[in-house]
């Protein structure tokens, strides 16, 4: 908390000296770091905060879906209210009859997301707390999520979103520093072969016309090994299958197949975590696959991931003079 804090006096600090700024100042903290407030009798912050420190899935090492301080609402003052993700959770029996969620949107900074979780009472939320859990945690994930588009969109990789287009006839945003590129039959790869961490991105297609968990893993692996060998023969990418997890979602009026889990280097001990998007193509009868992974040893990847992960929600096929820009689902 006290870190948090600090940081977001500074910002204080900064705003002072601009009478633009002071009016809708920039928030502060880091991607993924939540403020919990607790008001009213009873508090309520700490299961919440609970909630939202499990451990986020798909990665080689335990990480918090958030990184979450906690305060209550009288230490709520105008520092704290620069955070760039806020929840404030009200217990109140006289003014709630059951638990309830909304949000608001740079209420105090920019960007910013406040979530209001309003509950009569400790045991009504306790009740409640997976599904208010998940919902927070969807909130906040995707408003990070439309923070990195909107950041892609001043200023990505035009060259490589000029690449993806020419290749598949579909547009996507690809951050800045993925300046590497390889390219195979039906395949594009593109980094920014970072030594700290190194974030990638692969699209390529297959034929088809269904999007089919087994499948796609088969042709993942298949894909990877054919364009992505290890420093020596006999090494490849291939799909950890035991840690895949998969959901479908609808986005843009389309179907996406999401999955998340680990990759390895067969024969060596390089992995790391990957977001895959499949999406079917039905015009030319075959599936789209976006995919964002990470190789940053010894180093926390959460963010990496995430980071790249956004990229994938800008995916749409292209057409003639569409330049507008694609955000995470609402």
């Amino acid at each position: 908390m006290r870190t948090l804090l600090c940081a977001l006096a500074a910002v204080v600090a900064l705003c002072a000296c601009d009478g633009e700024a002071a009016m809708s100042p920039k928030s502060g903290g880091r991607p993924y770091e939540v403020l919990i407030v607790s008001a009213g009798a009873g508090g309520g912050g700490q299961l919440l905060a609970d909630a939202l420190s499990e451990d986020a899935p798909g990665l080689p090492q335990a990480e918090p879906l958030f990184d979450v301080s906690l305060t209550d609402s009288l230490r709520f003052n105008q520092t704290a209210r620069l955070a760039r993700n806020i929840v404030i959770v009200t217990v109140s029996p006289d003014r709630f009859t059951r638990t309830r969620i909304r949000y608001e949107k740079n209420v105090w900074a920019r960007p910013q997301t406040v979530v209001y979780v309003n509950t009569p009472d400790t045991a009504a939320l306790g009740r409640r707390l997976n599904q208010v859990g998940r919902h927070v945690a969807d909130l906040l994930t995707r408003s990070e999520m439309n923070v990195e588009i909107a950041r892609l969109a001043d200023g990505g990789n035009a060259e490589a979103s000029a690449a993806v287009d020419s290749m598949f006839g579909w547009r996507m945003m690809i951050p800045a520093d993925m300046t590497s590129s390889k390219r195979g039959e039906d395949f594009l790869w593109l980094s920014d072969n970072a030594a700290g961490g190194m974030q990638s991105i692969c699209v390529y297609s297959y034929p088809g016309l269904s999007l089919d968990p087994e499948r796609a893993l088969a042709v993942r692996d298949s894909v990877m090994k054919a364009n992505i060998p290890g420093e020596r023969p006999g090494m490849y990418v291939r799909t950890a299958r035991p840690t895949v997890s998969f959901a479908l979602a609808k986005e843009g009026g389309r179907t996406v197949m999401k999955g998340r889990g680990l990759w390895e280097m067969q024969g060596d001990a390089m992995g790391g975590p990957f977001v895959s998007h499949w999406i079917v193509d039905s015009a030319a009868g075959r599936i789209i696959a976006a995919e964002a992974f990470v190789y940053a040893p010894e180093t926390k990847k959460r963010n990496l991931v995430r980071q790249a992960e956004a990229a994938l929600y800008t995916l749409e096929k292209a057409k003639p003079g569409n330049g507008k820009r694609t955000a995470a689902p609402k």
